[in-house]
């Protein structure tokens, strides 16, 4: 099988898993105040440090979560109740994927206001988001890489708009699949107040990820329970799961020039065949995803055509792969003729640049 669909999920790297099963042998409750149960919580505190790290923030202001889905509704409905006197307006983008669109889309049925950023050619319309912010907002919420077109989003600018407008907004990111892939790793900390990572998008396990929370951001609970990560997400934390996120937050960085070498073969071998391969390649984007048009061909014969050959994409997002590509190749200025021969090519660490002129061939 040669897989380009890591966007979707990674394989985990042997070291993320060796630390897991390191984990199962440290078995004990982390809330315990017995032995196994401190042996656990240690277990816990070096993973947070580690995953701290790779953010660039403090310990304390990593939470634990269930995955990236979880810690996007967890920010998104968390800053809505806690903000609703301020505003009960939330700007955010045409393109973000379904753990952030949907969530809004709730709130605008509660009576929200919710002013949507355009995104064409898979860039920020800054000039609109400095206009929204005239009226204030109670957060905006930003994604930091599209899933879909692999379209790095400006952080900075949206964080100097915010800024100049006075009007007090925080700002979340769903940096699910921009951590780690993108240059420079410390902007997530630098800009936004809340930011939301998933584990098994860089080669750690699936069901655990974490949300950045700067210091001083209050935010309302979306799990109650036992009080867990400092009552903001309760239940027994994944102490495997997260030695795992800890060790890939570790292993991924090193193969970032190896995929950018990747994609950029893939590139170079499909511009050589302009009258049958559109590249849908906004000009700021992460070296992992990768977005073509086949001219002539649906998305979902293709990818069945290659899956017998052994070869898997995909056509979007993993999330929304059964209900035809998302909102982002429309708010990116596809024609609908183009959206329904799109497919996402999504690179890795295992992959080889042999895989991808299998690919290309295949394509072909």
């Amino acid at each position: 099988m040669i897989y380009f669909d890591s966007a979707a999920t990674t394989a985990p790297f042997a070291s993320a898993i060796e630390a897991a099963n390191r984990a199962f042998e440290c078995f004990g409750n982390p809330s315990s105040l017995h032995s196994a149960g401190i042996n656990a919580k240690m277990m816990l505190e070096g993973s947070r440090k580690t995953v701290a790290a790779a953010l660039y923030c403090k310990p304390e202001e990593v939470i634990f979560t269930g995955g990236g889905s979880e810690s996007n509704n967890q920010a998104i409905f968390g800053l809505a109740k806690l903000r609703i006197r301020r505003s009960k307006r939330i700007i955010t983008t045409d393109s973000e994927h379904p753990s952030v669109a949907n969530p809004l889309s709730r709130l605008e049925s509660e009576g929200f206001e919710i002013i949507r950023i355009p995104t064409v050619g898979g860039a920020l319309d800054i000039p609109f988001l400095e206009n929204a912010l005239k009226d204030g907002a109670a957060f905006v919420t930003v994604m930091l890489a599209n899933n879909e077109t692999g379209a790095k989003y400006d952080l900075a600018a949206v964080r100097r708009a915010i800024d100049r407008s006075g009007c007090g907004a925080l700002l979340h990111c769903d940096a699910v699949q921009g951590f780690l892939k993108v240059k420079n790793p410390r902007e997530i900390s630098k800009y936004c107040d809340l930011a939301s990572i998933s584990a098994h998008k860089i080669g750690g396990i699936k069901g655990v990820g974490a949300l950045y929370c700067k210091s001083g951001v209050k935010l309302q609970p979306l799990i109650f329970g036992g009080g867990q990560e400092k009552n903001l997400r309760s239940g027994t934390e994944n102490v495997a799961g997260i030695a795992a996120f800890a060790a890939a937050c570790e292993e991924f960085p090193k193969h970032l020039p190896h995929i950018t070498a990747l994609y950029e073969r893939a590139v170079a071998l499909l511009s050589e065949h302009p009258e049958k391969i559109k590249l849908n390649r906004p000009e700021s984007h992460i070296d992992s995803i990768l977005s073509i048009s086949v001219k002539g061909i649906r998305s979902e014969v293709l990818l069945n055509t290659l899956d017998l050959k052994g070869i898997c994409i995909s056509a979007g997002s993993a999330c929304s792969a059964r209900r035809g590509p998302g909102a982002a190749l429309t708010a990116y200025g596809l024609s609908k003729e183009d959206i329904d021969s799109t497919v996402r090519i999504s690179f890795g660490a295992f992959n080889t640049l042999e895989e991808v002129e299998a690919l290309v061939s295949a394509l072909i």
